[in-house]
C-alpha cells in the first residue's frame, strides 16, 4: 500500500510529534469500541476512508442523546435508534473499506456553511526551507458537511474575505492566518522526516470557534484546480514557479 496516500499514517506521524499535537484532532482506526469511545468523548465524529479523497465517503454521526444518532453524509441526514442498529448501518455504508473516526472540530460558518482552508507548502528543489505559497478558503455547499467544493457544490474565496464574513468575524484574520500558516510549516517538517524527497503538500486546515487551528487532512498530491477556478491567477503561478 503507498504510504502517500495512506490518512492514518499521516495522521499518526503528526500527531506523535509533541509540537503538532494540540493541532491534530484525535483520530482513531475504525472499530466499535473506537467509535463509541470517541462519541462519548466528543458528541460528533467524523468517519473517512483511509484512501479517500475529495470528500468521498465521509460520514458523520452525533449523538443526540436517548440512544438516538444522526447520519449525515452528502447532503443526507438520517436519525437511527440505538447504538446496535447504528453501527450496523454504518457498516453496510462502508463495507470492507477501512476507516478512521476523527472527532469533529465544530467550524466557524459563513450563512450557515461551514469552510475550512486549502494551504499550500513548498520548498524549492535545492533547498529545505518551506514557504506557504498559496491558501484558500473552501466553503461547504448547503446542506454539506464536506467542503469539497465539486462534491458539495460549494465556494471558494480569499481566507481574509471568508474570516470577515464568517462567525469568527470578531478574531484578527490576520493573526489567525499567521497561526495557520506557523503550523502548516511546522507539519511540512514534520512530513519531510517521512518523505524527505517530497517537495509540496495541501493542508486542509480548519479553525474552530475560538479561532485554534486543527490540521483536517495533509495531503502529498494536492489538487491544483482550486487555484486554477480564480479570476487571480497570481497564486497558481507562485505554486508553479516553486514546481
Amino acid at each position: 500500500m503507498s504510504a502517500t496516500k495512506d490518512k492514518w499514517l499521516k495522521y499518526w506521524f503528526l500527531k506523535k510529534y509533541k509540537r503538532l499535537d494540540p493541532y491534530v484532532p484525535e483520530t482513531r482506526m475504525m472499530s466499535r469500541s473506537a467509535l463509541w469511545n470517541l462519541i462519548s468523548k466528543y458528541q460528533h465524529v467524523i468517519l473517512k476512508p483511509v484512501r479517500g479523497s475529495r470528500g468521498r465517503g465521509v460520514i458523520q454521526v452525533s449523538s443526540l442523546g436517548g440512544h438516538t444518532y444522526a447520519l449525515h453524509f452528502e447532503n443526507i441526514k438520517i436519525k437511527l435508534q440505538g447504538k446496535e442498529n447504528t453501527y450496523k448501518y454504518i457498516q453496510r455504508r462502508i463495507g470492507n473499506t477501512r476507516y478512521m473516526i476523527q472527532r469533529r472540530i465544530a467550524r466557524p460558518t459563513i450563512a450557515g456553511c461551514p469552510f475550512d482552508m486549502r494551504v499550500i507548502i513548498q520548498r524549492k528543489g535545492y533547498s529545505s526551507k518551506w514557504k506557504v505559497t498559496a491558501k484558500i478558503t473552501k466553503v461547504a455547499g448547503r446542506g454539506y458537511i464536506v467542503s469539497n467544493n465539486e462534491r458539495s457544490k460549494g465556494r471558494l474565496l480569499p481566507v481574509k474575505t471568508a474570516i470577515q464574513s464568517s462567525t469568527i468575524k470578531h478574531l484578527s484574520s490576520q493573526r489567525l492566518q499567521w497561526k495557520m500558516d506557523r503550523v502548516s510549516l511546522r507539519a511540512a517538517r514534520r512530513l519531510s522526516v517521512l518523505f524527505p524527497h517530497h517537495r509540496i503538500y495541501g493542508l486542509d486546515v480548519g479553525f474552530d470557534l475560538k479561532g485554534h487551528p486543527w490540521i483536517i487532512e495533509a495531503n502529498l498530491f494536492p489538487s491544483m484546480s482550486h487555484f486554477l477556478k480564480l479570476k487571480d491567477r497570481a497564486m497558481y503561478r507562485r505554486i508553479a514557479a516553486y514546481k
